[in-house]
């Protein structure tokens, strides 16, 4: 497991996104309200994931503005968890659920949450995942693999345009 979670940090950052590893749940926040200190952030989005509730009663004592619906767009930083992540890409699988999605792709600033039991080794096992899924109930999945980058302008490439420019993800 361990070796999947190398590949993983490796990968992500070789696609210009960044990992921190966190030591339990207390520490995840801590970093994810690093994050958002260091970014000046004050209006985040929080989609649902396992530490959702305890982060969004931490974010209004500490007066952040949680937005949502039409309003995600506004925010500066989205946090999201996510189905799986990909050790082989560094990508990450989120559930298309109608609200995941926007908050991993309309602010400039994305963090993720994953823990390490969710880290899979290859894209072969993300899609037998998806699979067992669809077996279950029909839903889409979104792959992200680092920030938003295009070459659509001279070929060169640039970070930000249809999407966030920095992906942060916290391994816990």
């Amino acid at each position: 497991m361990s070796d999947c979670v190398e590949r993983f940090i490796d990968e992500l950052e070789h696609v210009a996104g960044k990992a921190q590893r966190a030591r339990s749940e207390e520490n995840a926040l801590e970093l994810i309200l690093e994050i958002l200190r260091s970014h000046q952030a004050r209006t985040v989005a929080l989609a649902e994931f396992s530490l959702a509730q305890r982060l969004e009663r931490l974010l209004r004592e500490r007066g952040y503005e949680l937005v949502k619906g039409r309003e995600i767009a506004r925010a500066e930083v989205g946090i999201s968890g996510a189905e799986l992540a990909i050790a082989e890409t560094g990508s990450l699988l989120i559930g298309h659920d109608g609200i995941s999605e926007l908050v991993a792709a309309l602010p400039p600033v994305h963090i993720a949450l994953i823990r390490s039991e969710q880290i899979c080794g290859t894209l072969d096992e993300a899609f037998a995942f998806c699979h067992k899924e669809l077996e279950r109930a029909p839903r889409d999945f979104v792959f992200v693999t680092g920030p938003s980058r295009t070459a659509d302008i001279e070929l060169t490439p640039v970070i930000g345009v249809h999407g966030p420019q920095e992906l942060f993800v916290i391994v816990l």
